[in-house]
């Protein structure tokens, strides 16, 4: 069993991607199963084969417990947790089918034994093997504060999360070419401290030049981040990410008749 876990902060396009792909698998004749694990997301692009809703939502553990939004999520990532067998079950009962997981955008459920931890550690215990798309607005780009944030956010999630993982930026076709670096810069990182040398002169934020050196040295010393641009619109995009992630979670091995095969002629 194979799937994606498509992770971000809210408004980075989750659902939309998860949309995207339903389109192209459908154009591949991939089977694919979506699942839906916001219980907060009710207006999807698309039709979720198995939600997480089933089981409980935000606004009934609101009216229910009196918690905020957030207090709420983590309740119901809870519950999710504790009911992790029900999620496995609809998964094993769709074996031959492409996972494809929309998941809710707070950090802190990501975080090492948090609540979805918990459950992504469950399914792969069992059989499931995931990759990880990280989402990210590709329009944070135009402030280097901004775009400071959400490399160490990307970050903490690969450190955490313990999994193959492909970054993006998504909505790369809003992306403006008028700033400072392009959008390659971006995806590839080649030297975070010019981006430092941005940060200084952000008013206000020129007093913790020490501060933004050592946040910029954190993600130069890890060596981890880089990105993908990705428009969902655009089929090569798109096509690109699905075989990054492909790759990434050994479903492109399942493709090969015989893994000699891949070795011999990796280009065919």
């Amino acid at each position: 069993m194979y799937g994606v876990l498509v992770i971000g902060a809210p408004g980075a396009g989750k659902s939309t991607f998860c949309a995207g792909l339903t389109d192209i698998f459908t154009q591949l004749d991939r089977p694919f199963l979506t699942i839906n694990l916001d219980p907060a997301n009710d207006t999807m692009a698309y039709q979720p084969d198995v939600n997480i809703t089933e089981l409980i939502t935000v606004n009934d553990v609101m009216d229910r417990l009196g918690l905020g939004p957030n207090g709420a999520l983590k309740y119901c990532i809870e519950t999710l947790g504790t009911n992790s067998e029900w999620l496995l079950q609809k998964i094993e009962a769709n074996r031959k089918k492409y996972i494809i997981i929309d998941c809710p955008g707070q950090l802190e459920l990501y975080k090492s034994e948090g609540e979805l931890w918990k459950v992504i550690r469950h399914l792969e215990k069992s059989g499931v093997r995931l990759c990880a798309l990280h989402l990210a607005d590709s329009l944070y780009c135009s402030d280097p504060s901004k775009f400071i944030s959400v490399a160490l956010s990307t970050l903490a999630t690969m450190v955490t999360m313990e999994m193959p993982q492909v970054n993006c930026l998504s909505k790369a076709d809003l992306f403006s070419a008028d700033g400072t670096y392009d959008l390659d810069f971006f995806s590839y990182l080649p030297d975070v401290n010019r981006l430092l040398d941005l940060l200084n002169e952000v008013p206000g934020l020129e007093k913790y030049r020490k501060l933004n050196e050592s946040i910029c040295g954190v993600i130069s010393d890890f060596d981890l981040v880089s990105f993908v641009p990705l428009a969902v619109e655009n089929k090569e995009s798109m096509m690109k990410v699905i075989q990054m992630v492909d790759t990434a979670n050994g479903f492109s091995l399942t493709e090969q008749g015989d893994i000699r095969e891949l070795i011999l002629n990796p280009k065919s």
